[in-house]
């Protein structure tokens, strides 16, 4: 109650009690003064007054019309966040074995040989177009994601002045534990040689330069 409402009640008390004819109906007009009760506390809303008991109640249906609407959206949002984190820690302990590897444990050797029939185009520095070949032969094992981490080396030789074929020497290394898998399959002649040829085929739709390999003439023998 507002103090502007206590001071009225107060006014209005007094008078009763002073008035010797209005004392019969002094307790029902104290009654009438007085709040309804203490469970029917009176709270002013915008559109009037609602009971304290009405809120509860009004509570009480929301939850129950909404309840398993939100029991529901709680267990999926539930689920969810399991699922988010089982992910995270399956990344966090998902760590890739082939990523790892100490390169000072490659000591076997798988070597290739070859030849492919190159077009050199306006040069006349053979020597130099030869270095050029080595470094693209190099670079294109070494940039490999199956076979970069066990190249070793590239060698080019044999361009003539009167020849236009190109001979080829490639080194890999790997270690002794996976001698059979990475001989037979990863380090394998057909392996090394789609990689070769494929780059040969991408480069041939591009405008040489100096120099051309015929993808068709590619030859690769395993060394023993």
């Amino acid at each position: 109650m507002e103090l502007d409402d206590i001071n009225t009640t107060s006014d209005q008390l007094e008078e009763i009690i002073d008035n010797p004819d209005g004392a019969a109906n002094a307790g029902d007009n104290v009654q009438k003064l007085l709040p309804e009760s203490n469970d029917c506390y009176r709270k002013e809303t915008g559109n009037g007054y609602i009971t304290e008991n009405q809120n509860k109640k009004s509570q009480k249906n929301f939850f129950r019309k909404h309840g398993k609407w939100i029991a529901a959206i709680f267990f999926i949002l539930l689920i969810v966040l399991v699922i988010t984190i089982s992910v995270a820690v399956c990344f966090a302990n998902n760590e890739d074995n082939d990523e790892k590897y100490d390169p000072s444990l490659f000591k076997l050797q798988q070597k290739f040989n070859g030849s492919f029939i190159v077009n050199v185009v306006q040069t006349s520095n053979k020597t130099q177009a030869l270095k050029d070949l080595q470094e693209k032969l190099a670079d294109l094992y070494r940039s490999s994601p199956a076979l970069g981490r066990f190249f070793s080396e590239a060698e080019t030789f044999g361009l003539r002045s009167d020849s236009t074929v190109v001979q080829y020497k490639l080194t890999f290394v790997y270690p002794e534990e996976q001698q059979a898998e990475l001989r037979n399959f990863t380090l394998s002649s057909e392996m090394v040689f789609n990689v070769f040829r494929q780059f040969l085929y991408d480069q041939s739709d591009v405008e040489p330069e100096t120099w051309f390999v015929d993808p068709s003439s590619l030859k690769m023998h395993t060394m023993h």
